[in-house]
């Protein structure tokens, strides 16, 4: 039992670093959806509520359906991101994962033509993390542990962390990969082997270093061996109770090396980033051990910070900026009781810091220094050092000292003493285990030859809580052909005109050498990538609505408005051997801008 609670626990540490993670992914994917705010969740962009509602899948949920308008979708975006911080500095941290995970699955909900695998693993991965101790340790609520209430030095001996979440949670980090092998079922990555040279092939996706490897067909072949095998061994190897860090620390270096190599070569920005913060969870409590030994030098080991002992926000303070930035042994000191620094404290009206060879430290100088000394935070610490910024960090510091009992007053309401969790209770287990029930099933049963049928009892709940998966990324084998969008129109005046581009001229039909730089981001190249397969009248609709808006929004002369426009595709099919490519026009879509010009 001991060697199972090994490999299927996880540490507190480990799960610091996961939150770190998730909240930062959930900030960046904030940001780059951002930039589309009104094309993709507004009701004047390309996918109305109404299309959005009937193209979603029977039992989701999002709150940007409560409404369409541009100032709404925005306010839910800084609520969102306001709550991501919060998540990401561990204040109320399961709280805060609940609330993002409704955000999260909300915005995937809100417009399914855009979603991506890095997607659905970033809503799955924040909900197991509603489960998990995410705020146990270097956090705001560690911090304020109640422990420390009574005795500031106690010092937390146990980071291990063993429950039926960790087991579902670890297993979920392997399934990715070893569903989405089962799932890669084409000769391309069982005989012939050469997925690479067809993925590196895609134009919309290929990056330039994706376009020079394909000078190197071999190291294709043999990539696409090393995808295959090590996603279909990694779970095995990742639970190995014979020789366990050593196998999960190899087996985690390999699948760091193969999501650099997908980020290197193909343009899906996220996904490989969203799979590394997953993938923290794997990291072993020997690597904090080590990292801990590094940290506890002398001159952070033997900082001692004295405070005002009937100030609560100051001892608050002295115990957030312990956690964050020292070791855990640095004791903490009422000013009070050192007839040598309390004199000090009352003249300064000031904290006192002692570092490791008894120099004293004051006001906002006490700060800087231990950012300087903090082993995560010295850049911080050195640019704090700057003398305007010193300047303006001791006024900040003066004013705060002037004004502790409104600071305390503050801190009691939002900042309490709390008791963070580092076990599962019984709710907790039981609710991991129907999730890790479901998932199974739902990852089960999505792999064809297994022929099992998804009763209601299973996909009913997935969809309602999100996790739902598929992890089908290049299976059963990678796309053997390259799309650029050509969007041909005809203003009132029959000039022929761009409208993909927004240009007055022709359009082009010769595919570029670098597709993909001709997409705005990769959420719209994975908008196209199902425009072009799309037969939803809505959603055709939708989007030829758009364009004729962003066309026709300026005051432009009568001759020169848009009427009319035919969505087509240059596709090029990828041929194996390096074989000339074959060409073909698709056509989508043809929309009139004006009921006049439409067929009668």
């Amino acid at each position: 039992m001991s060697s199972f609670k090994t490999v299927f626990g996880i540490d507190l540490r480990t799960l610091a670093l996961f939150r770190i993670g998730l909240a930062l992914m959930i900030l960046v994917d904030l940001i780059s959806r951002a930039r589309d705010i009104s094309a993709f969740y507004t009701d004047d962009g390309l996918l109305s509520r109404t299309a959005s509602m009937a193209l979603s899948s029977e039992y989701r949920l999002s709150l940007y359906w409560m409404n369409g308008s541009e100032w709404f979708v925005t306010l839910l975006f800084v609520i969102a991101a306001f709550v991501a911080i919060l998540l990401l500095i561990g204040y109320k941290s399961r709280t805060m994962a609940f609330i993002s995970w409704i955000f999260l699955f909300s915005i995937v909900n809100r417009n399914s033509m855009i979603v991506t695998g890095g997607d659905v693993l970033l809503v799955v991965m924040c909900f197991w993390a509603i489960l998990l101790p995410i705020g146990a340790r270097f956090s705001i609520d560690s911090s304020l542990n109640r422990r420390y209430k009574t005795d500031e030095n106690a010092v937390p001996d146990d980071h291990r962390y063993f429950s039926v979440v960790s087991v579902a949670v670890l297993l979920q980090v392997m399934y990715l990969y070893f569903f989405t092998a089962l799932l890669k079922t084409s000769d391309d990555w069982q005989v012939t082997m050469d997925a690479a040279y067809y993925a590196v092939h895609i134009e919309q996706l290929a990056t330039v270093f994706a376009v020079w490897m394909r000078g190197f067909p071999e190291l294709l072949t043999f990539g696409t061996y090393f995808v295959w095998y090590l996603e279909i061994i990694a779970i095995f190897l990742v639970f190995s109770p014979i020789f366990h860090v050593q196998l999960r620390l190899f087996t985690l270096a390999l699948l760091i090396v193969m999501h650099s190599a997908f980020f290197l070569s193909l343009h899906i920005v996220l996904f490989p980033f969203i799979d590394f913060m997953s993938l923290s969870l794997l990291i072993p409590g020997v690597c904090w051990d080590w990292l801990a030994k590094f940290n506890a030098k002398p001159k952070r080991r033997d900082i001692v910070i004295f405070y005002d002992e009937g100030c609560g926000f100051c001892k608050k303070t002295c115990l957030i900026l312990r956690n964050f930035l020292l070791p855990d042994r640095v004791k903490l000191h009422p000013a009070q009781q050192n007839p040598d620094i309390y004199p000090i404290m009352e003249r300064e009206n000031s904290w006192v810091l002692r570092d490791h060879q008894g120099g004293l430290h004051t006001h906002w100088n006490g700060v800087q220094y231990l950012f300087k000394v903090s082993l995560l935070f010295r850049p911080i610490g050195i640019v704090m050092g700057w003398k305007p910024l010193l300047g303006i960090g001791n006024k900040l510091y003066r004013w705060i000292a002037d004004n502790r009992d409104m600071m305390g007053r503050i801190t009691e309401r939002f900042l309490p003493y709390n008791d963070p969790k580092d076990h599962a209770g019984y709710v907790e287990n039981c609710v991991a285990l129907g999730a890790l029930y479901i998932v199974t099933y739902y990852n089960v049963s999505g792999v064809q030859q297994f022929q099992i049928k998804r009763p209601q009892h299973v996909s009913i709940p997935a969809k309602v809580l999100r996790i739902d998966q598929h992890w089908g990324m290049f299976a059963p084998s990678p796309l053997k052909f390259s799309l650029m969008p050509v969007i041909e129109g005809k203003t009132r005046g029959e000039d022929v005109v761009d409208v993909w581009n927004m240009n007055v001229e022709p359009p082009s039909r010769v595919i570029p050498e670098h597709l993909s730089t001709e997409f705005k981001n990769y959420r719209w190249r994975k908008y196209f990538g199902r425009l072009h397969s799309n037969r939803n009248k809505k959603v055709l609709a939708g989007y030829g609505g758009y364009l004729c808006k962003q066309w026709n929004n300026e005051i432009l002369p009568k001759n020169k408005q848009l009427a009319s426009f035919t969505i087509e595709f240059e596709r090029l099919r990828t041929m194996p051997n390096y074989r000339p490519r074959k060409p073909s026009t698709i056509r989508v879509w043809t929309h009139w801008c004006f009921k006049e010009y439409a067929k009668k």
